[in-house]
């Protein structure tokens, strides 16, 4: 391959290739040849902003005059984007069918919603029966958010000269992993290019008596890279970080660290319309926890009800509503084994509860839920702001609009760039704006200027 498409190579690159997602396609092609949008957008006669469109998915391109001048402009391999040859020959290397462009969303999975409600994180399930004015809107992350992520995944982060001690880099990741919890996201975006490069040297360095622990810190590391990326809905580099995660985990050797790898593979799958094979991926991780371990300590027992927990949402997601609370039962009778001191309480199953029953649409039992749970009782900041997400796209289920963004300035109040940064507390605003038609709800002109909404 020439060594200007290397790029084309990354497991990004790769899965958007198999699903036609050419958006992704030119973002990591402009990001390899270091353009910025701007740059980008005067070689080929499109807008910054258009441009930004088309790469995140808002505006495709079905066009094939328009594919194969973007292929030439970008340098991108016309095969990846389902075009044939200067001969009329079909390229077959990436398994895509040539035999028309893919303009159209890949064939979903049984089960899934045709409207794609469940997009962001079951947000717009939330909004069922609510008719949402324009399309999603644009997320508010500072630019160098994600240009930062995207260095790790193309390898242009600078790597330290010498390997990084091993404590020091176990404080690095604690400190990040303390960073998300708190939903400090730009924050932790930003630092994430060094500790990934550093934990990539150490593994890269281990000997045969280190590589071990070197793996897992790695592993952790992008473990976290794949969940500020979730956060932010970069879907196509969440499943790139997930690739990664997975090679650096099979040199750990701890079944607890694979299981969260394969818990967190399942909800990059679930977000790339694979629920199936998500579902799939749990249950098999929680089978492999249990005969590996027997689920003898509380930390396995733990783990176990994290996965069966994850599950039920995942069959909620695809309505499978008698699935979802038989896994949420036994998740719950995990959680009895394991004991709060392990990170698994009867708040994070009660936290699943509210989930899994507004995305089922039963609003009322989801208010019901989250009342009877007190936010303060959940341990970190990034589990509140789950709970007040809940709540108020569950309120807003049930029209009760004045309920649902007080719940909405909790969020805020409790996990800002929660709310600044992901589409559901936008989609919800702009729903209640819509809803508002008499101005009855004081303030939430003022909160969606502030958060970057669209009216």
């Amino acid at each position: 391959m020439d060594v200007g498409h290397r790029w084309s190579e990354l497991p990004e690159a790769r899965h958007a290739a198999a699903v036609g997602d050419f958006g992704t396609l030119l973002r990591v092609a402009r990001t390899a040849a270091r353009l910025t949008l701007v740059e980008a957008g005067q070689r080929c006669g499109y807008s910054a902003a258009t441009l930004s469109r088309i790469e995140r998915g808002r505006q495709r391109i079905t066009d094939v005059m328009v594919l194969r001048r973007l292929s030439a402009i970008f340098d991108i391999p016309p095969q990846l984007f389902g075009l044939a040859d200067i001969d009329g020959l079909a390229f077959h290397q990436s398994g895509i069918a040539v035999d028309r462009v893919r303009g159209e969303a890949p064939r979903r999975e049984v089960g899934e919603d045709p409207v794609r409600r469940r997009e962001v994180l079951g947000g717009l399930a939330g909004l069922a029966g609510t008719t949402l004015a324009g399309s999603t809107p644009k997320l508010a992350v500072p630019p160098r958010v994600v240009v930062c992520l995207e260095d790790i995944l193309l390898g242009t982060c600078p790597t330290p000269a010498i390997p990084v001690d091993t404590a020091s880099l176990r404080a690095s990741l604690a400190s990040a992993w303390s960073d998300f919890r708190a939903c400090r996201y730009a924050r932790v975006s930003a630092r994430l290019p060094q500790l990934v490069a550093a934990a990539t040297t150490n593994h890269a360095a281990a000997t045969d008596g280190t590589r071990a622990v070197a793996a897992a810190n790695l592993t952790r590391a992008y473990h976290l890279t794949t969940q500020v990326l979730v956060k932010l809905h970069e879907d196509g580099m969440a499943w790139s970080a997930m690739d990664r995660a997975r090679q650096a985990a099979r040199d750990a050797d701890d079944p607890l660290l694979y299981a969260e790898t394969a818990r967190m593979s399942a909800i990059v799958l679930r977000r790339t319309r694979h629920g199936q094979r998500a579902q799939q991926t749990l249950v098999d991780a929680a089978q492999t926890l249990d005969a590996s371990t027997g689920l003898r300590s509380a930390g396995d027992a733990a783990m176990y009800g994290r996965l069966l927990a994850t599950a039920a949402y995942t069959a909620a997601l695809a309505d499978r509503r008698d699935v979802a609370a038989e896994l949420l039962h036994e998740a719950d009778g995990a959680r009895r084994r394991c004991g709060a001191a392990h990170g698994f309480a009867d708040a994070d199953v009660a936290l699943y509860r509210i989930s899994v029953a507004r995305v089922l649409g039963d609003f009322g039992a989801a208010v019901q839920y989250a009342q009877r749970l007190r936010p303060d009782q959940l341990g970190s900041v990034e589990r509140r702001a789950r709970y007040w997400e809940d709540y108020a796209l569950a309120l807003h289920g049930r029209g009760a609009y004045a309920e649902s963004f007080r719940a909405l300035l909790s969020a805020e109040r409790n996990a800002p760039q929660e709310v600044r940064y992901r589409p559901w507390a936008q989609q919800l605003t702009t729903a209640l704006l819509h809803a508002d038609r008499r101005q009855a709800l004081p303030g939430l002109q003022g909160f969606a200027a502030r958060i970057g909404a669209p009216a």
